[in-house]
């Protein structure tokens, strides 16, 4: 994603664009007055169906399942209430230990971006009432640079469906503008910052193909000298949030603990259904398998 001399002065440039100063400052001001024009209540219109018509049985359903190596990997949508409360990816064991060890990596696979070990899963129709449109996993087995160099999984929720998600690419000629063109202040995790600011280079620059402009929490441990274990960027394309991407390590998989962690919001977001306040890690010995989730689903 990013050079080594990036990684080895990111504390510095934390420092600097915790509140990024004239940079931010500017895309705010510019921002302002069409902000002034927005209400902050959710578009009501007729393309926005009613919860009421998503609600189904309790439980939980599956999407198809996927080969993944010598495993399987299939999404899920847990129901309570008559709504979903949990979306996530379940995996085989054997996904977890039978996948490539090295490779010519650059932190997306191959230079070329293309993805080599990346499984799009299918969601299953309950997750309707969700933001979330498609979902793929991408396994970093040499991960990405320091701090990120520890081999572990992506899992992208996206909330435009991948058609949209593939025609991120820089063969655009709107490219340039469509990786900087950021959603207004208001739609910003709290924290979070893209990382063509925190660096001061061109979105076009840092905009990963076929993903989107990558955003970082400047809290997360391991930005500050922490070995990194589990994280979640959010990324953006031509003005929206359109993805949530839990990373996790194969050691933390491999440990088969539970991680439960609460993410700080956005006072607004864009995008119509359920959107995840939080994210889990954890293991079911009686199924033997593996979950990675989006949780605490919420209209917000």
């Amino acid at each position: 994603m990013l050079s080594n001399t990036f990684w080895a002065c990111l504390p510095l440039h934390i420092a600097r664009a915790t509140i990024p100063g004239a940079v931010v400052a500017t895309f705010f001001f510019v921002n302002a007055c069409s902000d002034q024009r927005r209400s902050l209540a959710r578009p009501t219109g007729p393309e926005v169906a009613s919860l009421a018509a998503y609600t189904q049985d309790d439980g939980t359903y599956f999407g198809d399942v996927v080969p993944l190596g010598p495993g399987n990997a299939r999404t899920y949508v847990t129901i309570q209430n008559g709504l979903p409360v949990e979306i996530g990816v379940e995996m085989t064991e054997g996904a977890i230990r039978g996948l490539p060890t090295a490779g010519g990596h650059d932190g997306h696979n191959t230079k070329q971006h293309k993805m080599v070990d990346a499984w799009d899963l299918p969601l299953p129709p309950q997750a309707g009432a969700t933001a979330y449109k498609s979902v793929y996993v991408g396994w970093m087995p040499t991960g990405h640079e320091a701090p990120y160099n520890r081999p572990h999984f992506d899992f992208h929720f996206y909330v435009v469906p991948t058609a949209e998600r593939l025609a991120i690419d820089p063969a655009d000629p709107q490219w340039g503008q469509k990786a900087a063109s950021l959603p207004s202040q208001d739609y910003w995790p709290q924290r979070y910052f893209p990382l063509n600011l925190l660096i001061n280079k061109p979105a076009g620059e840092v905009t990963a193909p076929a993903m989107g402009l990558h955003w970082l929490d400047v809290a997360a441990p391991e930005l500050h000298g922490a070995e990194f274990r589990y994280t979640l960027f959010y990324g953006s394309w031509n003005g929206r949030i359109i993805f949530d991407e839990p990373m996790i390590t194969k050691a933390v998989l491999e440990s088969r603990e539970t991680v439960d962690v609460t993410l700080p919001p956005a006072a607004r977001y864009a995008s119509e259904g359920l959107r995840a306040g939080g994210y889990r890690v954890s293991y079911n010995e009686a199924t033997d398998r593996h979950r990675v989730a989006l949780t605490q689903l919420a209209e917000r």
